[in-house]
């Protein structure tokens, strides 16, 4: 593990990384290696530099705390999300919006688009629903899957709603502090203290790309590196930091603890903290026979194992996990040997690379 690693620093796949292997929460190797910024100044990487956790805030902060809200009753799997957010379903196909459930949303199967640069125009959640409510989709609810920032954009929103209080509230209560997750938060209003992350990009080069088809010539695009605040778009500039889809922040060993809860179907040191059902669910493909992404397959947020999906061939059956944007952060659970792998690289720093995707199928079938 070390030297696979230290190989992907000197191949300059990233600056640095943590790497946490458990087996039922064990660590049996937990290390941190290189450098949490290279540029302007160096710092050294630690066991617990904080990394943006970019697309993985679905499954660590989102995910949970909508099951949880489902377990007490203030929520259904089964209903349009239109019922919590009726503004969403006033809008382009409005009709077709306002079946969409939270089911669908959950499992990328809404038929919502992908991503949408909503940040260039709106601020704020109501400017956020207006411009959802005037997106089209891209197919039927239940016919395509579509793994779709937009669609943990509304279960943020619907969160929010349901329990009158800002996600970050909602998500701390809920999943980070009866889990004892006492270094994962968003980054609101104010960054988090440069020294405890590891730094992202160098401005905002991955998305400002994306926009260019938009026509957009002057937009306050951030120049210098970014460290401790989102580099994602829609959750920094629209949101304040704080979205269903990105802008948290957490440590591996955080992650561990929090990947133990899946292999253990629910159980954080004895006590139930997810229905077992609902584990069940959220890790069982709902996307086979829908026409997709690469032949990747999902269940509640999380990819499951699959020859075709993005590590391919590296993870064991019954396996579930995801891959963060630009692979350069990924959680992977194995219940039947109660294995879990968190992998954290800077890998955006100072610029995204090429060949992340292949070192995490090393890696990964070197662990399982």
């Amino acid at each position: 593990m070390r030297r696979l690693v230290q190989k992907g620093i000197e191949e300059g796949l990233f600056p640095g990384a943590v790497v946490c292997v458990s087996r039922n929460g064990d660590p049996l190797y937990y290390e941190a290696h290189g450098k949490a910024e290279a540029t302007p100044a160096e710092r050294t990487m630690t066991l617990d530099t904080r990394f943006d956790l970019s697309s993985l805030t679905q499954v660590v902060a989102t995910l949970p705390a909508v099951l949880r809200t489902v377990q007490m009753g203030k929520l259904s799997l089964i209903d349009p999300i239109a019922r919590y957010l009726p503004e969403f379903a006033t809008g382009v196909d409005r009709h077709a919006k306002g079946q969409i459930s939270v089911f669908q949303l959950l499992s990328h199967t809404s038929g919502l688009p992908a991503w949408k640069p909503f940040f260039l125009t709106a601020r704020g959640v109501k400017a956020y629903l207006r411009a959802l409510a005037d997106t089209p989709l891209e197919a039927a609810p239940g016919e395509k899957a579509i793994q779709s920032d937009l669609g943990y954009l509304l279960l943020g929103f619907a969160l929010e709603r349901i329990w009158d209080r800002p996600l970050q509230d909602v998500c701390e209560r809920l999943v980070f502090r009866p889990l004892d997750l006492n270094q994962t938060s968003f980054a609101t209003g104010e960054p988090l203290p440069t020294e405890l992350c590891a730094a992202s990009e160098v401005g905002n080069e991955c998305e400002r790309r994306l926009c260019a088809p938009y026509g957009i010539n002057h937009f306050p695009w951030r120049e210098d590196v970014i460290c401790g605040e989102a580099q994602d778009g829609n959750a920094f500039y629209g949101l304040d930091g704080v979205a269903g889809h990105a802008g948290l922040f957490s440590t591996a060993a955080d992650l561990n603890r929090y990947a133990e809860v899946w292999v253990r179907k629910g159980v954080f040191r004895r006590e139930r903290f997810l229905d077992a059902t609902l584990v069940t669910l959220a890790t069982q493909t709902h996307t086979k026979d829908l026409a997709g992404e690469g032949g990747m397959q999902r269940g509640f947020g999380w990819e499951t194992a699959h020859p075709g999906g993005t590590l391919g061939e590296a993870t064991p059956a019954m396996s579930f996990g995801m891959v963060g944007k630009g692979h350069s952060v990924a959680i992977w659970c194995d219940p039947v040997s109660k294995m879990t792998a968190v992998t954290l690289t800077n890998g955006w720093h100072p610029r995204g690379r090429d060949g992340l995707q292949e070192w995490l199928k090393v890696l990964h079938k070197r662990i399982f």
